[in-house]
């Protein structure tokens, strides 16, 4: 601990993660119990150096959402950001309501799965506020449409923006501007 504690404390530091709960690639419980006594240590250096946190979810969210909720006296008033949020729309309105912004890939710009009339994403793109959005490219990988099935590069973020422009009704300039104002909010940029 101490030793993340002095690197957290550089002032280049932003944020402390990606950190969180991996279930989809562990299948093992015993090893889910360690992730969430080590998740809950780095809510407690994030408390501590005042910074957010990154979270990374994947077949967890139930379980994440009661340690953040059981936690709640480390979040700081600006806590963090759910990178590559995977879960529902419910599960992104409670995560909004413990104030952390959620976070879109290239995956929003895939067309629906065969069967599904919209994405998954749509509707919880059009359904949370735009003031808690953020866009990623989670490079290398889930690069957008056009581009998707290749190396995923910062400038395909811009396919995010337009697509949650899309869902939203608004235009480009408009996610672009309240994205990046966001990102700088949430890391103090």
């Amino acid at each position: 601990y101490d030793y993340f504690l002095k690197l957290a404390k550089n002032k280049k530091v932003v944020g402390i993660g990606e950190c969180g709960l991996e279930y989809y690639h562990i299948k093992d419980e015993n090893f889910w119990e360690k992730q969430k006594e080590v998740f809950i240590k780095h809510l407690e250096l994030a408390k501590e150096v005042n910074k957010p946190i990154i979270i990374h979810c994947r077949d967890a969210h139930d379980d994440l959402f009661e340690i953040l909720k059981a936690n709640n006296h480390k979040l700081i008033a600006n806590p963090g950001v759910m990178h590559f949020f995977t879960g529902a729309l419910e599960q992104a309105k409670k995560y909004i309501d413990l104030g952390f912004y959620v976070s879109f890939s290239g995956v929003v710009t895939f067309p629906p799965r065969k069967g599904e009339t919209a994405g998954a994403y749509d509707e919880i793109i059009k359904n949370i506020p735009l003031e808690k959005i953020l866009i990623e490219t989670d490079c290398p990988y889930v690069a957008p449409v056009p581009h998707r099935g290749k190396r995923n590069e910062p400038a395909y973020v811009k396919y995010v923006a337009h697509k949650i422009a899309e869902l939203k009704g608004v235009s480009f300039g408009e996610v672009a501007e309240q994205t990046t104002k966001n990102a700088r909010e949430l890391f103090g940029i």
